[in-house]
């Protein structure tokens, strides 16, 4: 429950604590403890947003991602009107951005949402389940097919990217022969941390709204079989989607309906390799996965950091005071590692019931595509293990490089051999 207290007249401390490091990318839970050892709310910097406020604890975490009228998401709704006005300058084909439904605050976030899913409702994911396997098994060949010309491979870029983005475009219908360009503009709009990568991610960003706004147009008077015909044409109570909300919403379900799973995919990868007994558990009996991939997004906790929230007003939360127009943030990978809820949060178990984890976020903006998620983990991790049993890493698990992109916990390759032992592992 919400602590509610007496307001302080100075504000805590600021407390420090290298995010970005490949030391804490590498093991987070030392780091996350002295977080929560510090209070469930507490005052630190971050990367590009500086000081701030940022909620360590379970039950603080999800007090904030539940409390939608005192914390909100669009600053413009708080009155913040430094960070409003962000993205107005933003490149003009990347304007329509600003309307997407997860920077919407309710009662817009719900009537996006409520459009959306009518839209989802279409194809259910148990129906999906045997064309993700196709579509798999498709991303499979192909990695066996680079492996025959190398000795190892990357996992990330050659299976872990390429089935997801798979996934979400034929979700979409849009045409199999777009994706190649597709994972060369996500690939660099999603590892920019440079400079000169952000504008290359802006470039990556700016084509892919180009290209949506002509398939729009194309999908309007030509509608496939997808998602974005079903956007396109859904209308409740005589509702429907903007020109803009469209193509910010059929940009987030490409770039969302991706992003999250393909590290979730790779990073799940070299947890299990770190842990060899519970991968042989997991080979030995695949129904282990309804726990199993559960517990890999605790403990991997792609998002470390949630979107920031702006308070609406003077609030005291967890008797700390925070004004109207501050911005506080949900560490998300501190929650899913509370010894409060979780036994032994350092240590993986594939088989730890119930699990509380936050990964998908809580509240009304509880990812939309969880479920689709879960399954393309499941069953890309079932795929690869059953289709290369001896699958491992091409270099030492202490030489995995992560990526330096702040709030997230993602390796930047991962290097696999698909033979082992002189046996030629590629052919199915």
């Amino acid at each position: 429950m919400q602590m509610v207290g007496a307001r302080t007249t100075a504000d805590p401390p600021v407390v420090h604590f290298d995010l970005s490091s490949q030391a804490f990318k590498r093991d987070p839970f030392p780091t996350l403890a002295r977080m929560r050892e510090c209070g469930p709310v507490i005052r630190t910097r971050l990367p590009l947003f500086g000081t701030t406020w940022l909620a360590t604890t379970h039950e603080a975490v999800n007090d904030l991602l539940r409390d939608h009228h005192r914390f909100v998401l669009n600053p413009a709704t708080a009155g913040n009107r430094v960070m409003g006005t962000l993205m107005r300058w933003l490149p003009q084909t990347l304007q329509p951005l600003s309307t997407n439904m997860l920077i919407r605050d309710e009662p817009d976030h719900r009537r996006l949402r409520h459009l959306v899913e009518r839209g989802f409702r279409v194809r259910s994911v148990e129906a999906l389940r045997p064309r993700l396997e196709v579509l798999a098994d498709e991303a499979l060949d192909e990695l066996a097919r680079r492996a025959r010309a190398t000795d190892g491979v990357d996992l990330l870029a050659h299976f872990a990217r390429p089935f997801p983005l798979a996934v979400i475009c034929e979700l979409l219908g849009l045409p199999p022969e777009d994706r190649p360009q597709f994972t060369r503009w996500a690939a660099r709009f999603s590892t920019a941390t440079s400079l000169l990568g952000i504008v290359l991610g802006f470039r990556g960003m700016s084509r892919t709204m180009r290209y949506l706004r002509e398939e729009i147009t194309r999908q309007t008077e030509h509608p496939r079989d997808g998602l974005l015909a079903a956007l396109i044409q859904v209308e409740e109570a005589g509702d429907r989607l903007s020109e803009d909300e469209l193509l910010a919403m059929a940009f987030l379900l490409l770039v969302a309906g991706h992003e999250t799973t393909l590290h979730q995919i790779a990073g799940s990868v070299l947890i299990l390799f770190e842990h060899p007994d519970q991968l042989g558990e997991l080979r030995a009996d695949w129904s282990l996965a309804e726990t199993a991939v559960p517990e890999l997004l605790r403990y991997l906790s792609f998002a470390q950091i949630s979107k920031p929230r702006y308070a609406t007003e003077d609030v005291s939360f967890w008797g700390q005071p925070i004004r109207h127009r501050q911005m506080i943030f949900a560490c998300l990978a501190a929650a899913n590692s509370d010894p409060a809820v979780f036994d032994k949060p350092e240590q993986l178990n594939l088989r730890r019931e119930p699990n509380r984890h936050v990964a998908f976020g809580d509240g009304a903006h509880y990812c939309l595509g969880a479920a689709l998620a879960r399954a393309e983990i499941e069953i890309a991790l079932r795929r690869l293990f059953t289709r290369f049993p001896n699958l491992e890493l091409a270099i030492p698990p202490s030489r995995v490089q992560f990526t330096r992109r702040p709030g997230v916990r993602s390796v930047a390759a991962l290097p696999v051999k698909l033979r082992s032992q002189g046996r030629d592992l590629t052919r199915r």
